[in-house]
Protein backbone atom coordinates (compact mmCIF):
# COMPACT_ATOMS: atom_id res chain seq x y z
CA UNK A 1 0.00 0.00 0.00
CA UNK A 2 1.42 3.35 -1.25
CA UNK A 3 2.94 5.29 2.03
CA UNK A 4 0.09 8.21 1.43
CA UNK A 5 -2.43 6.30 2.10
CA UNK A 6 -1.00 4.97 5.56
CA UNK A 7 -0.10 7.94 6.51
CA UNK A 8 -3.87 9.40 6.18
CA UNK A 9 -5.14 6.55 7.50
CA UNK A 10 -3.15 6.76 10.73
CA UNK A 11 -4.54 11.20 10.37
CA UNK A 12 -7.48 10.35 10.40
CA UNK A 13 -7.37 7.87 13.07
CA UNK A 14 -5.63 10.89 14.83
CA UNK A 15 -8.60 12.80 14.36
CA UNK A 16 -10.68 10.16 15.93
CA UNK A 17 -8.56 10.07 18.70
CA UNK A 18 -8.67 14.19 19.13
CA UNK A 19 -12.73 14.51 19.60
CA UNK A 20 -12.18 11.78 21.75
CA UNK A 21 -10.02 14.23 24.07
CA UNK A 22 -12.13 16.84 23.63
CA UNK A 23 -15.37 14.89 24.34
CA UNK A 24 -13.77 14.51 27.99
CA UNK A 25 -12.74 18.07 28.24
CA UNK A 26 -16.51 18.91 27.12
CA UNK A 27 -17.94 16.97 29.95
CA UNK A 28 -15.25 18.07 32.61
CA UNK A 29 -16.14 21.62 31.24
CA UNK A 30 -19.76 21.28 31.78
CA UNK A 31 -19.34 19.68 35.49
CA UNK A 32 -16.91 22.73 35.92
CA UNK A 33 -19.92 25.13 35.00
CA UNK A 34 -22.65 23.79 36.24
CA UNK A 35 -20.89 23.74 39.89
CA UNK A 36 -19.67 27.14 39.86
CA UNK A 37 -23.39 28.52 38.59
CA UNK A 38 -25.06 26.32 41.35
CA UNK A 39 -22.95 27.92 43.63
CA UNK A 40 -23.48 31.05 42.39
CA UNK A 41 -27.09 30.39 42.55
CA UNK A 42 -27.74 28.90 45.54
CA UNK A 43 -29.80 26.68 46.63
CA UNK A 44 -33.25 26.18 44.83
CA UNK A 45 -36.07 28.07 46.31
CA UNK A 46 -38.37 31.08 45.43
CA UNK A 47 -36.37 34.26 44.63
CA UNK A 48 -39.43 36.32 44.72
CA UNK A 49 -39.43 35.45 48.61
CA UNK A 50 -36.31 35.97 49.17
CA UNK A 51 -36.49 39.35 47.63
CA UNK A 52 -39.92 40.57 49.31
CA UNK A 53 -37.82 39.71 52.61
CA UNK A 54 -34.81 41.97 51.22
CA UNK A 55 -36.62 44.73 50.07
CA UNK A 56 -38.62 44.67 53.75
CA UNK A 57 -34.90 44.92 55.11
CA UNK A 58 -33.94 47.85 53.11
CA UNK A 59 -37.28 49.76 53.15
CA UNK A 60 -37.34 49.81 56.77
CA UNK A 61 -33.49 50.59 57.05
CA UNK A 62 -32.68 47.23 59.34
CA UNK A 63 -29.34 46.54 57.75
CA UNK A 64 -28.49 44.11 60.78
CA UNK A 65 -30.78 41.42 59.10
CA UNK A 66 -29.34 42.12 55.24
CA UNK A 67 -25.55 42.20 56.28
CA UNK A 68 -26.27 38.42 57.68
CA UNK A 69 -27.91 37.46 55.29
CA UNK A 70 -24.93 38.63 52.91
CA UNK A 71 -22.02 37.25 54.88
CA UNK A 72 -23.37 33.83 55.10
CA UNK A 73 -24.69 33.37 51.81
CA UNK A 74 -22.43 32.42 48.48
CA UNK A 75 -24.32 33.60 45.74
CA UNK A 76 -24.17 36.08 43.03
CA UNK A 77 -26.31 38.28 44.60
CA UNK A 78 -25.27 38.25 47.80
CA UNK A 79 -21.94 39.23 46.69
CA UNK A 80 -23.72 42.07 45.36
CA UNK A 81 -24.66 43.22 48.55
CA UNK A 82 -21.52 43.13 50.27
CA UNK A 83 -20.44 45.42 47.50
CA UNK A 84 -23.51 47.42 48.16
CA UNK A 85 -22.77 47.52 52.00
CA UNK A 86 -18.97 47.99 51.88
CA UNK A 87 -19.37 50.85 49.17
CA UNK A 88 -17.79 54.07 51.26
CA UNK A 89 -19.48 56.61 48.97
CA UNK A 90 -23.33 56.78 49.08
CA UNK A 91 -23.82 58.74 45.94
CA UNK A 92 -25.89 56.39 43.36
CA UNK A 93 -23.33 56.79 40.68
CA UNK A 94 -20.69 55.36 43.06
CA UNK A 95 -22.78 52.32 43.78
CA UNK A 96 -23.82 51.58 40.41
CA UNK A 97 -20.24 51.34 39.07
CA UNK A 98 -19.06 49.26 41.90
CA UNK A 99 -22.06 46.47 41.49
CA UNK A 100 -20.91 46.73 37.98
CA UNK A 101 -17.20 45.94 38.12
CA UNK A 102 -18.36 43.11 40.54
CA UNK A 103 -20.59 41.35 38.28
CA UNK A 104 -18.31 42.33 35.26
CA UNK A 105 -15.49 40.71 36.97
CA UNK A 106 -17.70 37.61 38.22
CA UNK A 107 -19.52 36.99 35.06
CA UNK A 108 -16.12 36.82 33.60
CA UNK A 109 -14.84 34.16 35.64
CA UNK A 110 -18.06 32.07 35.15
CA UNK A 111 -18.17 32.71 31.40
CA UNK A 112 -14.99 31.17 31.13
CA UNK A 113 -16.20 27.81 30.65
CA UNK A 114 -19.08 28.64 28.70
CA UNK A 115 -16.35 30.23 25.97
CA UNK A 116 -15.01 26.67 25.86
CA UNK A 117 -18.61 25.03 25.63
CA UNK A 118 -19.40 27.20 22.37
CA UNK A 119 -16.02 26.96 20.72
CA UNK A 120 -16.16 22.89 21.21
CA UNK A 121 -20.17 23.31 19.52
CA UNK A 122 -19.17 25.59 16.60
CA UNK A 123 -15.82 23.57 15.82
CA UNK A 124 -16.67 19.89 16.65
CA UNK A 125 -18.64 18.53 13.91
CA UNK A 126 -15.96 20.44 11.32
CA UNK A 127 -12.96 18.28 13.03
CA UNK A 128 -15.37 15.29 12.92
CA UNK A 129 -16.09 16.13 8.98
CA UNK A 130 -12.30 16.44 8.24
CA UNK A 131 -11.47 12.90 9.61
CA UNK A 132 -14.41 11.64 7.45
CA UNK A 133 -12.94 13.38 4.35
CA UNK A 134 -9.93 11.90 5.22
CA UNK A 135 -11.12 7.93 5.14
CA UNK A 136 -13.08 8.74 2.65
CA UNK A 137 -9.69 9.52 1.06
CA UNK A 138 -7.83 6.42 2.13
CA UNK A 139 -10.18 3.89 1.10
CA UNK A 140 -10.31 5.51 -2.92
CA UNK A 141 -6.98 5.84 -2.74
CA UNK A 142 -6.83 1.94 -2.00
CA UNK A 143 -9.19 1.32 -4.65
CA UNK A 144 -6.86 3.33 -7.17
CA UNK A 145 -4.25 1.18 -6.01
CA UNK A 146 -6.08 -2.00 -6.09
CA UNK A 147 -5.10 -3.13 -2.26
CA UNK A 148 -8.38 -4.27 -1.52
CA UNK A 149 -11.66 -5.48 -2.40
CA UNK A 150 -14.90 -3.33 -2.97
CA UNK A 151 -16.17 -4.72 -0.17
CA UNK A 152 -13.44 -3.37 2.01
CA UNK A 153 -13.83 0.10 0.64
CA UNK A 154 -17.34 0.18 1.77
CA UNK A 155 -16.33 -0.51 5.11
CA UNK A 156 -13.76 1.52 5.13
CA UNK A 157 -16.12 4.54 3.86
CA UNK A 158 -18.75 3.30 6.57
CA UNK A 159 -15.53 3.89 9.25
CA UNK A 160 -15.32 7.02 8.16
CA UNK A 161 -18.37 8.27 8.72
CA UNK A 162 -17.89 7.71 11.99
CA UNK A 163 -15.60 10.71 12.77
CA UNK A 164 -18.71 12.61 11.42
CA UNK A 165 -21.01 11.04 14.01
CA UNK A 166 -18.16 11.58 16.74
CA UNK A 167 -18.12 15.22 16.03
CA UNK A 168 -21.72 15.62 16.39
CA UNK A 169 -22.08 13.57 19.49
CA UNK A 170 -19.07 16.23 21.15
CA UNK A 171 -20.88 19.08 19.70
CA UNK A 172 -24.55 18.99 20.18
CA UNK A 173 -24.26 18.06 24.54
CA UNK A 174 -21.91 21.05 24.59
CA UNK A 175 -24.16 23.61 22.92
CA UNK A 176 -27.44 22.27 24.42
CA UNK A 177 -25.06 23.25 28.04
CA UNK A 178 -23.81 26.57 26.61
CA UNK A 179 -27.29 27.48 26.16
CA UNK A 180 -28.73 26.33 29.43
CA UNK A 181 -25.58 27.43 31.33
CA UNK A 182 -26.08 31.43 29.32
CA UNK A 183 -29.74 31.78 30.08
CA UNK A 184 -28.76 30.77 33.69
CA UNK A 185 -25.95 33.57 34.04
CA UNK A 186 -28.46 35.91 32.58
CA UNK A 187 -31.18 35.17 35.26
CA UNK A 188 -28.17 35.40 38.39
CA UNK A 189 -27.08 39.34 36.68
CA UNK A 190 -30.51 39.89 36.40
CA UNK A 191 -31.45 38.94 40.32
CA UNK A 192 -28.29 41.18 41.11
CA UNK A 193 -29.07 44.08 38.72
CA UNK A 194 -32.33 43.63 41.08
CA UNK A 195 -30.92 44.11 44.19
CA UNK A 196 -28.85 46.76 43.37
CA UNK A 197 -31.74 48.96 41.87
CA UNK A 198 -33.58 48.29 45.26
CA UNK A 199 -30.98 49.48 47.04
CA UNK A 200 -30.34 52.53 44.79
CA UNK A 201 -33.74 53.54 45.46
CA UNK A 202 -33.88 53.60 48.85
CA UNK A 203 -30.61 55.80 48.22
CA UNK A 204 -32.29 57.82 46.51
CA UNK A 205 -35.46 58.42 48.86
CA UNK A 206 -33.59 59.26 51.68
Amino acid sequence: MPVWIVAVQWLSRSVLVLLFILSIWSVATMLRSFRLLNKASGPSRNFDAEMTKISQWIDTSQWDPFKEWAAKEETLHAGTARVLMQTQSHEPIQVDRAVKSHLSLERARLEQGLTILATLGANAPFIGLFGTVLGIIQAFGALGSHQNSAADIMSGISEALIATAVGLFVAIPAVVAFNVFSRKLRVLVVKSEALKDLYLSKIRGN
